[in-house]
């Protein structure tokens, strides 16, 4: 068990969020294609995990589930900053710990480069095909269920959220505990709780490394993962002259997804949140979408003109 004790203070400090965090989804990918969770917690991912599998040679699979034990969630995983020498051989001490080590995992441990190179390319070739096609789908059910429970702790309070994230985590007032294979007490010390829905997640993630002043619990939204994203319908020539290319691609993104966030619509154009804010408020203006707050978060979908003009650009 690990027993996480909060102070008033600290429980007051709980954040939720409400966007994906890619490097994290990968995480829980690979605990998933390692087997790791079972179903029937899985069923909503049975067809992303077919589809994974069908994406995947057996020998990048094999690579990436063997970094993986139960409860020993391999963190360096979805951050290339932590694929230095020095992280991965802290991971692969816990696996020989468990005595987990195969053969490929024990040429990690002796540095062997080649093995190193090798690993890296199963991670980037995991990534792309088990996280990239799902991007939209991903980041859609973050969003929704982030703004799920930030609307449940507004109304039935923030102890009911913590005891609800997920079977295998409780809580009694000031400790939250979570049901692991080692006995461990963890305080916060000023640090924030960050409550991190994960859509590729059937159990949950907790990593108190990724931020220097956070420790972020990741926990499954309850929304399917089924086919890869659509893909996004393209403005023509005409119409990214009338609107500028950028501002084109927002409407067609929005159009292709509503109620897409601000934040998540910077993140698919590849853009600053500030340089998105300013194309939808241009859109909203000239009748091409509409905005809703919902809680924190600004929504936006397109009117029915902003659709036909992306419906006749295709057309065009």
């Amino acid at each position: 068990m690990i027993r996480i004790h909060l102070s008033s203070d600290d429980i007051a400090r709980i954040r939720v969020v409400e966007s994906a965090d890619f490097g994290m989804e990968l995480m829980s990918g690979g605990a998933l294609a390692a087997h790791l969770w079972r179903p029937p917690s899985t069923q909503r991912l049975a067809r992303w995990h077919q589809e994974m599998q069908r994406r995947q040679d057996a020998r990048t699979l094999s690579i990436v589930t063997g970094l993986y034990i139960s409860r020993h969630v391999p963190g360096m995983l979805g951050r290339p900053d932590r694929m230095q020498a020095a992280a991965v051989a802290d991971h692969l001490d816990g696996l020989a710990t468990a005595d987990r080590l195969t053969r490929f995992n024990q040429a990690l441990a002796n540095g062997d480069l080649t093995a190193h190179e090798q690993l890296a390319t199963a991670i980037a070739d995991f990534r792309a095909a088990a996280v990239e096609p799902y991007r939209r789908r991903i980041s859609s059910a973050v969003a929704r269920a982030g703004a799920r429970t930030i609307t449940r702790a507004a109304s039935s309070g923030i102890g009911l959220v913590l005891s609800t994230l997920h079977p295998s985590i409780r809580w009694n007032r000031s400790t939250l505990t979570l049901a692991t294979d080692t006995e461990h007490d963890l305080e916060l010390d000023g640090r924030t709780l960050v409550l991190r829905p994960l859509a590729l997640a059937a159990g949950f993630i907790l990593d108190h490394d990724i931020e220097p002043e956070a420790v972020v619990i990741g926990y499954p939204t309850p929304y399917t993962i089924s086919a890869p994203d659509a893909r996004i319908p393209t403005a023509s020539p005409a119409l990214s002259a009338l609107l500028g290319g950028s501002r084109a691609a927002a409407l067609a993104t929005i159009t292709w997804s509503p109620a897409i966030t601000t934040g998540q619509l910077a993140e698919a154009l590849g853009l600053s949140p500030a340089a998105a804010s300013r194309h939808t408020t241009v859109l909203r203006d000239a009748g091409l979408i509409d905005t809703v707050r919902d809680g924190p978060a600004v929504r936006h979908r397109p009117t029915r003109l902003g659709t036909d003009l992306i419906s006749d650009s295709g057309r065009a």
